[in-house]
């Protein structure tokens, strides 16, 4: 819905950085609440307390403001040195693991919107999926350079996308949220193996028991 001649004569001073992540957080609220296709600025602009005509002036819609408020969550980069393939596979998952549960109801909002909207989509691509996936670029280099990973193997191509689209694969197949002990197990049972196919056996730490708390009842 486009501003009103009302909203268009209100006062649209740019947001305080303040008023800006408070502006964010009710987008990600009502999103949880409405999902993406039913969220309105009417409800955004009501429930943060500002103007429709200040949304559309530096957000342009719901798609733009959608994209921003994203980024506000965007998972902070970090490069995890563990000195070994399988403790820096493990430390990426458990960082996407705790970020997919503590996050589990907003990506559920925007999952059905990633495709019908592009401009949704390319934010999620930005603030969610390549974060997350660009964390494992320095760790298929170093265990390269150690040794651990024949530098002519296939699976590092699939190997970043394999972890994300878990996240997301296993909602919508399994009705069951990922967490870190799922991907962690995922991990040991088909990233690693895959990996290390071809490399010296010796260069590589074997993973521990497995826990299968997957495998319990529930989401």
């Amino acid at each position: 819905m486009l501003p009103t001649d009302a909203d268009k004569s209100a006062h649209t001073s740019r947001l305080t950085s303040e008023r800006e992540a408070e502006l964010f957080r009710t987008v990600l609220e009502q999103l949880v609440l409405s999902g993406y296709e039913a969220l309105t600025m009417d409800a955004v602009a009501h429930n943060a307390r500002t103007s429709k005509a200040t949304i559309y002036r530096q957000w342009q819609g719901k798609p733009g403001l959608v994209a921003a408020a994203l980024r506000h969550v965007k998972p902070e980069g970090s490069d995890h040195d563990t000195g070994s393939l399988r403790g820096d596979l493990v430390a990426v998952a458990e960082e996407i693991g705790r970020f997919a549960t503590e996050n589990a109801h907003l990506l559920a909002a925007v999952s059905h919107g990633v495709n019908t909207d592009p401009a949704l989509a390319a934010a999620v691509r930005e603030c969610v999926i390549e974060p997350n996936s660009g964390k494992l670029a320095p760790v298929l280099e170093r265990a390269m350079a150690r040794g651990e990973i024949d530098p002519a193997n296939p699976a590092m191509t699939y190997v970043p996308m394999l972890l994300i689209q878990t996240v997301a694969s296993r909602q919508t197949l399994e009705g069951k949220t990922v967490d870190t002990a799922y991907l962690v197990d995922l991990v040991d049972a088909v990233i690693l193996p895959a990996l290390t196919a071809g490399a010296p056996a010796a260069a590589h730490a074997g993973p521990p028991g497995r826990s299968r708390s997957h495998d319990r009842k529930g989401p």
